[in-house]
């Protein structure tokens, strides 16, 4: 009976001439640059898993154990990216930072920070008022009371950095004279807090999302009152005769 078996078995087999096998060969992979895109893939994958977590159980009852579960990752995977809950939970907030981050490397090296100033208020803006972002600000109001050093987490990795960001940028606009700035922390704190002050209707749900228009107006002013206190003496005569 073996032998039958065996015999019908090779009966099936194929075989390819050489060439051919070359041919069907798969191309070699760079093991480093595979390793790094699927750690970074992972990281992704987790934050994402994450955010719905939190949203859902709120950052008291959520649990490495469920994130890990709904990332479809073992626990101890989700630790090693993210040390602690905490950690996780704080490069979520830094991950929603990065486009604004982004807006204000490219302005850099920009002569014109009042179209600068507006694409960050636009990304901003869009930014913060997402469904998601309101609820996970909803949910921070929330649990405040019980994790104090929550809002800590929040701030430092989220709206500080913001502001840190902007502060070294309208630094370095006064350092080459696009815009005479002289407490740049503050300025950036102020400009900020112009944004932000929309917020609080929508995060309270008295009123609906803003239109485009409306956001427009919103940013022009804030943008128009920063750039008229901080520019150049020259570039404002310069406005007048022209």
């Amino acid at each position: 009976m073996c032998f039958i078996h065996l015999k019908i078995r090779l009966d099936r087999l194929v075989f390819y001439p050489i060439k051919t096998f070359r041919a069907m060969t798969l191309p070699s992979v760079n093991p480093e640059c595979s390793r790094r895109s699927s750690a970074h893939e992972r990281e992704a994958l987790i934050l994402g898993a994450a955010r719905r977590v939190f949203l859902e159980l709120g950052f008291g009852s959520a649990t490495m154990d469920a994130i890990a579960i709904a990332a479809g990752v073992s626990k101890q995977t989700v630790y090693n990216h993210f040390g602690s809950k905490e950690e996780l939970f704080a490069s979520m907030v830094r991950t929603g930072c990065q486009e604004l981050l982004e807006v204000l490397r490219v302005g850099a090296g920009s002569e014109d920070p009042e179209q600068v100033l507006r694409c960050m208020g636009r990304q901003f803006l869009e930014m913060a008022l997402q469904p998601e972002k309101l609820a996970l600000r909803r949910v921070l109001l929330a649990e405040i009371a019980q994790f104090p050093e929550l809002g800590q987490i929040y701030y430092r990795s989220g709206p500080a950095f913001l502001r840190e960001l902007l502060a070294e940028y309208l630094a370095k606009q006064d350092h080459e004279g696009f815009l005479v700035v002289e407490n740049p922390p503050l300025l950036a704190d102020q400009f900020v807090g112009m944004l932000a002050s929309c917020l609080m209707k929508a995060e309270l749900g008295i009123k609906p999302e803003m239109t485009p228009d409306e956001r427009e107006r919103y940013i022009d002013h804030a943008v128009n009152l920063v750039i008229r206190a901080t520019r150049p003496a020259t570039a404002s005569a310069s406005r007048k005769e022209g």
